[in-house]
């Protein structure tokens, strides 16, 4: 079904004149009746009509000039355009549900493929073992070595007297570190457990500064 949307605006102005002229029929004469007939129903060609307002302010529309006494002004009518058979109505909205269902299979692959392409890997942390047995946990990469805390561990010196180091090493000598990802929910975690203070190596976990957590920079946004 056509609405006004669907009409240009030269055939607005004619839809609006036709109206004027219905809220005046009760002032026309019976010879007006036939054009008003002819315009409602299309012939396929213009069609000119006349606006005649006597000396009284009367107001009527013709298709023959107005009186000389009357003050006329013309109108020049297009035939408006056809509403159309129910085939082309039927027709019509095929054509638009066929659009629809277009768009929403289109839709439907979007949204199917969305997760795989949008997938936001997981943010990693880095956990750190030191050949001295600390292990501690960064957000960034893990030295290659560090200096050593001066703390005497058994196990490590035990090693270091086997491969008969001859007093080379000590417990302020510098170990080796060797580090893997972990996700960094599971190194914040382990930052901030309750028994992180017993751990060998917590005093070298990753330290977020007051600052830096009031200004919403701490990686475990805690």
């Amino acid at each position: 079904m056509e609405t006004y949307s669907d009409f240009a605006p030269d055939d607005l102005r004619q839809i609006s004149i036709l109206r004027a002229i219905w809220r005046t029929w009760s002032r026309m004469s019976l010879a007006v009746l036939p054009l008003l007939l002819l315009m409602v129903t299309g012939n396929g060609h213009a069609a000119s009509v006349y606006r005649c307002t006597d000396a009284s302010g009367h107001l009527s529309f013709q298709d023959t000039p107005c009186a000389a006494h009357a003050q006329q002004s013309k109108l020049d009518l297009r035939p408006l355009p056809a509403i159309g058979s129910a085939a082309d109505v039927a027709a019509a909205e095929r054509r638009k549900d066929a659009a629809h269902d277009r768009r929403s299979v289109h839709s439907t692959r979007k949204r199917r493929a969305s997760p795989r392409g949008s997938r936001v890997k997981p943010a990693m942390s880095w956990e750190c073992r030191a050949a001295d047995g600390e292990v501690f946990y960064r957000h960034s990469r893990c030295p290659s070595s560090i200096v050593g805390d001066g703390i005497v561990r058994t196990a490590y010196a035990e090693k270091q007297s086997r491969e008969n180091t001859r007093g080379r090493h000590n417990a302020w000598s510098r170990v080796r570190v060797h580090g893997v990802k972990v996700p960094r929910t599971e190194a914040c975690r382990r930052i901030h457990s309750a028994g992180a203070a017993v751990r060998d190596g917590h005093l070298r976990d990753a330290n977020v500064s007051t600052y830096d957590h009031l200004m919403g920079r701490d990686p475990c946004g805690r």
